[in-house]
């Protein structure tokens, strides 16, 4: 975890903005993102939801399956400097 934000931002937010940030073109399913994150799925979807409904991922929907990107937006882009 980056020393500025350590105690500062979950542990397991920062796992899930990380991967998506690493991956910023990728979409991810709901599996595949708490996978990749290494953190369980239910605090990944508790998680992804809080961060689409700010702003900081986007939520696409393709029948009943939701996939999951990193936004680019200026938000994103200063967290992303403090990263």
């Amino acid at each position: 975890m980056p020393q500025g934000l350590q105690g500062l931002v979950e542990r397991k937010t920062l796992a899930i903005f990380t991967t998506l940030n690493t991956n910023p073109n990728q979409l991810f399913h709901l599996n595949s993102l708490a996978k990749a994150a290494k953190v369980p799925v239910s605090s990944t979807a508790r998680i992804i939801k809080r961060l689409v409904k700010e702003e900081f991922a986007q939520e696409l929907k393709v029948g009943k399956t939701s996939l999951y990107k990193m936004i680019e937006n200026e938000k994103v882009n200063k967290l992303k400097e403090l990263l």
